[in-house]
């Protein structure tokens, strides 16, 4: 056991650091060029701005804080210029900060774009909203509800995933949460933190996409034996080809992975400046992964119980049992990766072709190709999952042992798994 645990980190880091490799290789070409077009045009308008920010500060002070509604009126149109907008008068009480308990009375902008084609909720009386508080030179505060406070929402959604999981899943629910947590600390303190403070995208994805698999199905086996093994190469090994695909195709289609909410909101950065195409690839890997796991695991556990029921089948029919397993799992698999882009891109699809854009025009857009390429490339990763996680399980099966979870038989007074 301890053989094969020293076998599967030795595999996981020649891997890495093959991968990393690599990828500072790809990097260090571009390294001379740093500043691309994204990174001026933010610069353009990182400058532009910087005026109107400075005198907006000099004469006001502007608080954000939360509040409640507490009394709310019907929606009118206000008109300013060649703009109608709807609006709804509103009274907030303020619930944070130095104006806690003062009330405001706002009117609550219900327009999203110049035309009033795309509304907003009415408040109601008790929804809890962010507030934007200005103070003027002479004391006076003004108040403006930004929108509505949806966090405790995904708090309780989340709360009812979990419930949901414990009710079906039983005392195996239990690992599947511990797992699931064991990933949400990692892609947080080790990916998303690591990031923000600096660490190259391309490197912590990987390495952090390594841990999750390592540790994850640890977590769900209760231990490492030649399932786990077998799962978590596989799930690597379509990971990376995932990976590597979309790194390519990036490369080749002049992918920037600067969208319009990045460009605005970078307009802001004042002391962070993120490599965007480093962060396209790693947003690949972790959309890849959970699909590789799940067709890792299956296929593995799959060719367990098939290794458990027949221990006299040859390592050949374990593969061709396993690649057979694997291509009805692709159909399902493939059509969810692809499903869950499109979903995500449905509005701008819809748009576009509102706009009388063609389907050649829409698949140039690069928010299209955001989707897209990351759909394919993660449903190709799902592919090579399957043989890479058969090719390995029958391998590691080319003896005709076995191990079974309870032992029938004794040997000197001691329990042997072995038969």
């Amino acid at each position: 056991m301890k053989k094969r645990t020293i076998l599967l980190i030795a595999f996981f880091l020649i891997l890495i650091s093959f991968t990393t490799f690599i990828f500072a290789t790809e990097e260090g070409k571009t390294s001379d060029s740093k500043i691309s077009e994204t990174e001026e045009a933010l610069d353009a308008a990182e400058a532009e701005n910087t005026a109107d920010s400075e005198l907006i500060e000099k004469s006001q002070n502007q608080i954000s804080t939360y509040g409640k509604i507490i009394e709310t009126g019907e929606v009118k149109e206000v008109v300013t210029g060649t703009v109608k907008d709807k609006v709804q008068p509103v009274v907030v009480e303020i619930t944070e900060g130095d104006y806690i308990g003062e009330e405001f009375s706002t009117d609550y902008v219900l327009t999203y774009d110049i035309e009033g084609k795309i509304l907003a909720y009415e408040l109601d009386v008790g929804d809890n909203v962010s507030v934007e508080i200005v103070e003027d030179d002479e004391g006076n505060a003004t108040a403006t509800v930004l929108d509505v406070v949806r966090a405790p929402y995904i708090f309780g959604l989340f709360a009812l995933f979990l419930l949901s999981i414990l009710l079906v899943g039983g005392k195996k629910g239990i690992k599947a949460i511990l797992g699931l947590l064991f990933t949400i600390l990692l892609v947080y303190f080790i990916m998303i933190r690591g990031i923000f403070q600096g660490a190259n995208a391309i490197r912590t994805a990987v390495i952090a996409a390594a841990l999750i698999i390592i540790g994850t199905f640890i977590i769900i086996g209760s231990g490492i034996n030649k399932k786990i093994l077998t799962a978590a190469l596989g799930t690597l090994g379509g990971v990376l080809s995932a990976g590597i695909i979309s790194l390519i195709f990036n490369h080749m289609a002049k992918m920037t992975g600067a969208c319009e909410d990045a460009i605005q909101l970078s307009i802001n950065m004042t002391t962070m400046n993120f490599n965007f195409r480093d962060l396209l690839f790693a947003g690949i890997i972790v959309s890849a992964l959970g699909a590789c796991m799940d067709v890792g695991m299956s296929i593995a556990s799959s060719l367990d119980e098939i290794k458990m029921k027949n221990p006299d089948i040859t390592w050949k029919e374990l593969l061709k049992s396993g690649m057979n397993i694997g291509r009805d799992v692709i159909g399902t698999m493939t059509n969810t990766l692809i499903l869950a882009y499109v979903g995500s891109s449905l509005t701008l699809i819809l748009l576009f072709m509102a706009c009388e854009m063609n389907i050649y025009e829409i698949l140039n857009k690069e928010t299209i190709a955001e989707e897209i390429i990351p759909a394919i490339a993660g449903s190709i990763g799902v592919v090579f999952t399957v043989p890479i996680t058969s090719l390995v399980y029958s391998i590691l099966n080319k003896d005709k042992v076995i191990y079974e979870k309870t032992a029938k038989n004794k040997i000197d007074g001691k329990r042997s798994l072995k038969i």
